[in-house]
C-alpha cells in the first residue's frame, strides 16, 4: 500500500513539473501573440494582463508597413533554404569520409569538427565577421549562407556518422564491386538509411537559421538583404521601444517556423526517437 501511494505521489510530481515546464515554455509565445494585439496605452497600462480595451490588429498593419516584409521574407527564405541544403550535404560528404572511407588521421579531423560545438559563435564572431569581409561577402547572400553551412557542419557531421556507422561495410564493399561510386553510395545507399536523421537535422537547422539574428546582423547589417528577423529588430526605436509593434513583428517571423513545426512533427519525432536508439 505504501508502495502504492508513493508512486502516486511521485506520478503527481512528475506531472506538477512537467506542466511548469510547459508553462514556461509557453508563456514568452503567448505574452507575445496577447502583447501584439494591444495598443501601447493598453500594454502601458497592463503589461502582463489581456486586452482590457479591446483587441487591435494595427500593429501588424504597422509592421508590415515599416518592414518592407515581401522584401525581407524574400531573403530570409533564400538564406535559410540555401544554408539548410548547403549544411545537410556538407554535412553528409564529411559524415560518409570519416566513417567509411578508411584514412590516416580520419578519427582526428572527426574529434575536432565535434570539438567546434562547444565554440560559441560570439567567440569567433569578429575573425569570422573580417573573413566575410576580405571576401568580399559582406552584405550579400554567399556570405551569411556560407555562415550557416559552417555553423551547421558539426552538429549535422555528428548526428548522421551515427547512422552512416550502422550500416555494415560488407554492404558498402558490395555496392562498390556492382560498379557504385562515391556519390552514388552516399546518396542512393546510405542516404535513405539516414532519412529520419535527415528530416530531424533539416527541421533543427531551419528553425535556427530563421530564428537566428546575430550572424544575419553581423555578415547582412542594414543592407537591403537583410532578414526578417533583423528587420523585426530594427522595429525598435531609438529612445523608445513599442512591445506590440515589435512583438507583432516576431508574430509574423515565427509563422514560418510554427508551420514546419506542425508539419513536420512526426519526423522531428521520429529522427529524435531513432537516433537514441542508435
Amino acid at each position: 500500500m505504501n508502495r502504492r501511494h508513493s508512486a502516486q505521489i511521485g506520478r503527481y510530481l512528475l506531472i506538477f513539473a512537467l506542466a511548469v515546464v510547459a508553462v514556461a515554455a509557453l508563456y514568452p509565445l503567448l505574452f507575445t501573440v496577447v502583447s501584439s494585439l494591444k495598443t501601447q496605452t493598453g500594454f502601458a497600462r497592463d503589461p502582463l494582463g489581456l486586452p482590457t480595451s479591446g483587441i487591435t490588429f494595427d500593429n501588424y498593419v504597422e509592421a508590415f508597413k515599416r518592414m518592407d516584409m515581401p522584401r525581407l521574407l524574400l531573403n530570409s527564405i533564400i538564406t535559410t533554404v540555401a544554408g539548410l541544403v548547403l549544411s545537410v550535404v556538407a554535412a553528409m560528404l564529411v559524415a560518409y569520409t570519416v566513417t567509411k572511407l578508411r584514412f590516416r588521421g580520419g578519427k582526428l579531423v572527426f574529434l575536432l569538427i565535434i570539438v567546434t560545438l562547444t565554440i560559441p559563435s560570439q567567440a569567433i564572431i569578429y575573425p569570422l565577421y573580417q573573413t566575410v569581409l576580405d571576401l568580399g561577402m559582406s552584405g550579400e547572400y554567399q556570405g551569411l549562407i556560407l555562415a550557416y553551412a559552417a555553423f551547421g557542419l558539426p552538429l549535422g557531421t555528428y548526428q548522421l556518422a551515427g547512422y552512416f556507422q550502422q550500416v555494415p561495410d560488407e554492404l558498402i564493399e558490395a555496392a562498390r564491386v556492382d560498379g557504385a561510386g562515391h556519390f552514388t553510395i552516399l546518396f542512393r545507399l546510405l542516404a535513405p538509411i539516414a532519412t529520419p536523421a535527415l528530416a530531424a537535422l533539416a527541421i533543427f537547422n531551419f528553425v535556427w537559421m530563421w530564428n537566428d539574428l546575430l550572424l544575419p546582423l553581423v555578415i547582412m547589417g542594414g543592407s537591403d538583404s537583410k532578414t526578417l528577423m533583423v528587420g523585426v529588430s530594427m522595429l525598435s526605436g531609438q529612445y523608445d521601444v513599442s512591445v506590440p509593434l515589435v512583438s507583432a513583428g516576431l508574430i509574423v517571423a515565427l509563422l514560418p517556423v510554427l508551420i514546419i513545426y506542425l508539419v513536420f512533427q512526426r519526423q522531428l519525432v521520429s529522427g529524435a526517437l531513432a537516433g537514441s536508439g542508435k
